[in-house]
């Protein structure tokens, strides 16, 4: 979460991520349900074949039934089966325990011992947390990137340990067992959508806390979830909160049509109308397309068959008149979530089909009246996110992105000693400087392990790293001071740059 002192956030929806599989849900075990309506079933004839076949919410209502008596040992049996199966080990073990003191306890004593072995949980290592990366697969270069900064963030005692979740859901979900497994106190990571998910679901079973780096709205510190990293959405609430604080009462968002970019534009539609801003423009492109324009004069409105202005303006001038057209344009800060290059290209187009972007602290008000023909044009702040923060956008933006501004957490050496200071060792390791998500991943790490630092020495490591998380607070760091709110999402100020020259520098 990004957030202006002089603004709040809008509400946000996080996922549930104690969603267990409901008893209803079918498994791969051929179960079958009793029908409702049908005949009893006789215990005493019920064999170890039928018990096996039964389905999750049956076993538990003739569990209940039977008490202590024969079978419930066996029935105990199969519903900590399917609980270990859709990762609730702390019912199957509870369940193992109670067929204990079943009348057929020997019957089926073997087997519940060898499932009691699985459900066995390592004792907790205060010392160990487990990080969750891609560290294969086609994500291993981001993976990669973000150990790196990990791997030097103050780590206060605290030993990291690898696991690779290969960018998948189920490698992740794997991951959480065996990082249970070797006792860790908390988990780090993953970085993707999809493994976050897993990963949380699966953590959140085993009561281990985990503090995600995945770029998404989300988190539940009753169940030990954090986020310790922004969000597209927190990126666009930051722009709406910075176009409110700097007076621009009309609003603009053209957006890629990608997750990332839709994600980010409608936070930003959201914030702004919360925020009493009008919203008079939104549009998007395709960001796997060679050719924006068509894009970019759906956006303007710049359509002769639906323009009636420029259709006569057209016939008049002939192909040059998309050079000498004067838009209506409704805005005066337009929002482009997009990366950088892409970002250089759209902002290339507005000034080509006359749009006036503010590329100066005080425009020729003169010299704007005679290019459009007497009256004075709206000029458009242009403004984009950590997409757009890079030395090669001067240059490939050219004069339309003079002026523009960027929202991003990282400033570079700019940001302050712990910034550069991390810039410096990461261009040691890896021959390039970090990009945001490297910074972020740094402060989530030094946050992670003074938590961890102090919670050391409680006779409940876990419980007590997840009450350290739940306050925690950084008072620098590479992006910055940065604190968990109640929620348990990271909330930060975010730093504003400006293009001048062929830098981007801090704005006043």
């Amino acid at each position: 979460m990004f957030t202006f002192a002089t603004t709040g956030c809008g509400p946000k929806v996080a996922p549930g991520w104690q969603e267990q599989e409901a008893r209803t849900e079918r498994h791969d075990t051929k179960a079958t349900p009793i029908a409702r309506g049908a005949a009893p079933v006789d215990l005493v004839k019920l064999d170890a074949a039928a018990i096996d076949e039964l389905d999750d919410v049956t076993v538990h209502a003739l569990l209940d039934r039977a008490g202590d008596d024969k079978p419930a040992a066996r029935l105990a049996l199969r519903a900590a089966r399917l609980a270990h199966h859709r990762g609730d080990d702390a019912e199957a073990r509870a369940l193992v325990a109670r067929a204990a003191s079943a009348a057929d306890q020997s019957e089926v004593h073997a087997e519940l011992a060898a499932l009691g072995g699985e459900l066995a949980t390592a004792p907790v290592d205060p010392a160990i947390v487990a990080v969750l990366l891609p560290l294969s697969g086609r994500f291993a270069a981001i993976g990669s990137e973000l150990e790196v900064a990990i791997e030097l963030a103050p780590a206060e005692g605290t030993q990291w340990k690898f696991f690779d979740t290969k960018g998948e859901p189920e490698a992740a979900a794997l991951a959480v067992e065996a990082a249970a497994k070797q006792g860790a106190v908390a988990i780090l990571g993953p970085v993707g959508a999809r493994e976050t998910l897993a990963a949380a679901r699966a953590a959140s079973l085993r009561q281990i806390p985990i503090a995600l780096l995945a770029p998404a709205d989300g988190a539940d510190p009753a169940s030990g979830v954090f986020r310790v990293v922004g969000s597209p959405a927190d990126e666009g609430r930051a722009i709406a909160q910075l176009a409110h604080a700097d007076n621009f009462p009309t609003v603009a968002v053209f957006a890629p049509r990608d997750d990332i970019g839709q994600e980010a534009a409608e936070a930003f539609i959201a914030e702004s109308k919360r925020l009493g801003l009008q919203v008079t423009g939104i549009g998007s492109y395709d960001p796997t397309g060679g050719d924006l324009e068509p894009d970019v004069k759906q956006f303007l409105d710049l359509v002769p068959a639906r323009n009636p202005r420029l259709a006569a303006h057209l016939a008049k001038q002939g192909a040059k008149g998309w050079k000498t057209f004067s838009p209506d344009i409704p805005y005066s800060l337009l929002y482009v979530p997009d990366r950088y290059d892409r970002a250089a290209i759209v902002a290339a187009f507005l000034p080509y089909f006359g749009v006036e972007l503010r590329t100066s602290e005080f425009p020729d008000t003169a010299r704007l009246q005679r290019k459009h023909g007497g009256h004075m044009p709206q000029v458009v702040q242009l403004i984009g996110g950590a997409g757009w923060h890079h030395p090669s956008l001067p240059i490939r933006g050219g004069a339309a992105v003079q002026g523009a501004l960027i929202i991003d957490v990282f400033a570079g050496d700019a940001g302050g000693e712990v910034a550069a200071g991390f810039g410096a060792a990461f261009l040691q390791r890896t021959s390039r400087a970090p990009s945001s998500a490297a910074a972020e991943t740094f402060d989530a790490a030094t946050l992670v392990a003074k938590a961890r630092h102090d919670a050391a020495g409680s006779p409940d490591p876990r419980a007590a790293l997840r009450a350290a998380l739940s306050r925690g607070k950084l008072d620098d760091g590479a992006c910055g001071p940065a604190r968990l709110d109640v929620d348990g999402e990271l909330v930060r100020v975010p730093t504003t740059l400006e293009v001048q020259g062929d830098e981007l520098i801090i704005a006043p």
